[in-house]
């Protein structure tokens, strides 16, 4: 038997299995997910939002609604306390100082959010959204916090898709949006997350490269369901949100997007 092809059915059969584990959760959150106000007649676009952040810490002083789809959240652990929205504008990750925040906010659900009085905080060019930070440095949303800004949560019944893109074509406009990269391979081996002595697991970068040899850096949450599970071999495709820090690009794996052969 072809090893080549037994790994790669395997690899396949896990992805379909998460894929599956993901659509069942945005099912059941869809029950619970409800419209909580009146949906505000002005909504303004992320970008528009984003454009405010001139500063290291901006809090919002004027009335700005956006509307925007889930596309990341803690469903596999990839993100803790926070989603990232996208319109057709752009992407934003907001925090929120709570667990479990697939079981109301699932992917793919539509959530329209009042910003007055948020803070827009600017971490080496890229924006995130969420309150004025406490004495312990918490900048989520708490439980009052999101009663009075999440106006609503709609769910749309069909998960989001991805931007088909290449590292060359990355622009500023696309950080925080939901990417799929083709034709990559990890330049090394070993396991999603590095693992201590201890048996801890760490935020870990690992270097991925196209066919034309260009590099791009891949950011792996500790808390990921899969960080101990090995590094694909062979190439294929990324499925990420693009991230950023003073002028550099980065992807960080959502949803457990992996297609290698």
């Amino acid at each position: 038997m072809d090893r080549s092809v037994t790994k790669s059915s395997l690899a396949m059969k896990r992805i379909l299995y998460l894929n599956l584990l993901v659509c069942l959760l945005h099912l059941t959150a869809c029950n619970e997910a409800t419209s909580i106000a009146p949906t505000p007649t002005e909504l303004h676009s992320i970008a528009y939002l984003k454009s405010l952040g001139r500063e290291s810490a901006t809090t919002i002083r004027q009335e700005v609604h956006i509307a925007g789809t889930v596309t990341a959240n803690d469903v596999l652990g990839e993100w803790n306390r926070q989603l990232v929205l996208e319109d057709p504008s752009g992407g934003i990750t907001l925090s929120i100082e709570d667990q479990e925040l697939y079981r109301r906010y699932p992917i793919g659900a539509r959530l329209v959010i009042s910003c007055n009085s948020l803070t827009l905080y600017n971490y080496g060019g890229r924006i995130e959204l969420g309150v004025e930070a406490d004495a312990y440095g918490r900048t989520g949303l708490d439980v009052e916090a999101e009663a009075r800004h999440i106006l609503a949560v709609e769910p749309s019944g069909a998960l989001p898709l991805p931007h088909v893109t290449k590292i060359e074509e990355f622009t500023p406009q696309l950080v925080d949006c939901y990417l799929r990269i083709d034709h990559l391979r990890f330049t090394e081996s070993g396991t999603w997350a590095v693992i201590t002595p201890d048996g801890e697991a760490l935020f870990t970068e690992h270097r991925v490269e196209d066919d034309k040899g260009q590099r791009l850096t891949v950011r792996i949450s500790p808390t990921a369901h899969y960080a101990n599970e090995p590094l694909p071999e062979g190439k294929g495709s990324l499925y990420g949100i693009l991230d950023y820090f003073n002028g550099s690009y980065a992807l960080r794996v959502v949803h457990y997007g992996v297609d290698f052969r």
